[in-house]
C-alpha cells in the first residue's frame, strides 16, 4: 500500500502546476502517488500534468462539478495511499515535506490529522501577515485543551489518516469553507474518541495567492472574514452573508481552488 496520496484540485492552472509538481518530484519521501482531480482544463494543464509522468506516480480524474467538497471527495476516494495530503495545484512543498509527514505519523501512531503553515508566494505584505496571524490563531486553538481545542485545517494542506476520513464522510458538499467544515467533523472525533489532531508550526507550504493579485489584499481579507465563524460558531450567523457573497465572488466557473 502507498504510504501517502497527494490530492489536488486544479482547473487552467497552467501558470502554476509546473512549480507544484517539481516540488513533488524533488521531495526525499518517495512512497507517495499524486491524484488530480481536473476540473476540464482548457489551457496546458493536462499537457504539463502528462509530462511528469515519468518523474511522478500520477492519477488524474476528470470531473467538471464546481463544488470543491465533492472534487476534494473524489480525489480522496481514487487515491491508495494510508495517508492523504489534501492540497492544491497552485501550492509549493518544500523538499522534506513528506518526508516529515511520515515521522509525524510514525512518532504518533494516534495522530489522524495534521496541518500546516502557509506561506503566501507574490503577494502584498498585509496578505502575508494576514495568513501568519490566522495560522497562528489556528495554532493557539488546535494547543487548547477542550472545550477551547477547535482544529481547522487549510484546504492548501491537511493531512488524515484516509481510514478515518472515510468513516467521517470527507469533506461537505459545499462550494467554499469546506477544510473549516471538515475541521469541525474532526472536532468532533477529538471529543469522543480522544485522537490527536496536531498544528505543526514546523511544517509548511507555499501558495500563489491568485485570488489576492486580482482583487487586493483588503478586499481579499473582509471576502474571507468569514473564517472567523469557524473558531467562534456563535459569530456565524453575522457572517454568513460575507461567506455567500465569497462563494459568488471567488467560487467563479473558471477557478476551483
Amino acid at each position: 500500500m502507498t504510504r501517502i496520496s497527494i490530492v489536488a484540485p486544479n482547473l487552467n492552472e497552467e501558470r502554476f502546476l509546473p512549480c507544484f509538481l517539481n516540488s513533488l518530484a524533488n521531495q526525499t519521501f518517495k512512497d507517495f502517488e499524486v491524484v488530480i482531480v481536473d476540473g476540464g482544463s482548457k489551457d496546458r494543464s493536462l499537457s504539463i500534468i502528462g509530462s511528469f509522468r515519468r518523474k511522478l506516480r500520477m492519477h488524474v480524474v476528470i470531473d467538471r462539478t464546481r463544488n470543491i467538497g465533492y472534487i476534494r471527495n473524489i480525489g480522496a476516494s481514487a487515491s491508495c495511499g494510508d495517508i492523504i495530503v489534501q492540497t492544491s495545484s497552485d501550492t509549493f512543498f518544500e523538499p522534506q515535506l513528506l518526508e516529515k509527514v511520515d515521522s509525524f505519523y510514525t512518532r504518533y501512531p494516534m495522530l489522524v490529522s495534521l496541518a500546516a503553515r502557509t506561506f503566501p508566494m507574490g503577494t502584498s505584505p498585509i496578505i502575508h501577515i494576514a495568513y501568519q496571524g490566522f495560522d497562528f490563531m489556528r495554532f493557539l486553538f488546535t494547543v487548547s485543551p477542550f472545550p477551547l481545542h477547535k482544529y481547522r485545517p487549510s484546504g492548501n494542506f491537511m493531512c488524515c489518516r484516509k481510514a478515518e476520513f472515510e468513516k467521517l464522510g470527507g469533506y461537505p458538499l459545499v462550494t467554499i469553507n469546506e477544510d473549516g467544515l471538515f475541521g469541525q467533523k474532526l472536532d468532533a472525533l477529538f471529543e469522543k474518541r480522544h485522537k490527536s489532531m496536531i498544528f505543526s508550526l514546523e511544517l509548511y507550504v507555499g501558495h500563489h495567492v491568485k485570488r489576492a493579485e486580482a482583487k487586493g489584499g483588503i478586499k481579499t481579507i473582509l471576502f474571507y472574514a468569514y473564517i472567523f465563524s469557524n473558531m467562534f460558531p456563535i459569530l456565524k450567523p453575522l457572517l454568513a452573508h460575507i461567506e455567500r457573497r465569497s462563494a459568488e465572488t471567488f467560487v467563479s466557473r473558471t477557478d476551483l481552488n
